[in-house]
């Protein structure tokens, strides 16, 4: 399964910006992605050392980061927007969310609840916070997001928050 914006692709790192985990593998086997790094995936010096300065800013100020780059997979650029934050634990330091950029935006049909919702969900509220936030039941905002998840196509809350990342910024 190739990834999109409904299927993002996310990949862990260890400390050194290796690759340690990533789904779906897109045009690669698991050999081939598995201890690369990401600047290895783009054409130009200026990008390598974005996404090496990128990588530092989150390993060692511990802080989220969104950078835009061109990885170029089979030849082909595309450009991504990549949302990065700390993990804290021994193997993995970092976790980063990678959705191919397009031009067109799509209506999904989301509800202003719905909207809410996802709105609350990407930045970083538990489903208790926002049932009291909404003024719903817990229930009710596991409702929002299973339906959210049929509209938009993905099947985990992963794919959901970097979808709404991506497409409700504004």
């Amino acid at each position: 399964m190739q990834h999109s914006e409904r299927n993002p692709l996310i990949t862990l790192h260890d400390s050194r910006g290796r690759i340690v985990f990533a789904q779906p593998l897109v045009y690669h086997s698991a050999a081939e992605v598995l201890y690369s790094q990401p600047w290895e995936w783009v054409d130009t010096e200026e990008e390598q050392t974005k996404i090496r300065d990128a990588f530092q800013k989150v390993l060692f100020d511990r802080e989220s980061i969104t950078i835009r780059a061109k990885f170029v997979f089979h030849g082909e650029p595309t450009l991504y927007e990549c949302q990065a934050v700390p993990v804290d634990t021994n193997e993995v330091t970092v976790m980063s969310t990678s959705i191919p950029i397009v031009n067109e935006e799509q209506d999904m049909g989301l509800t202003p609840r719905e909207n809410e919702c996802l709105r609350y969900l990407i930045s970083g509220c538990q489903t208790t916070e926002i049932a009291i936030s909404m003024g719903v039941k817990s229930t009710t905002v596991n409702t929002y997001k299973q339906r959210l998840k049929e509209k938009i196509g993905v099947d985990s809350l992963a794919g959901l928050i970097a979808w709404g990342c991506k497409h409700l910024r504004n």
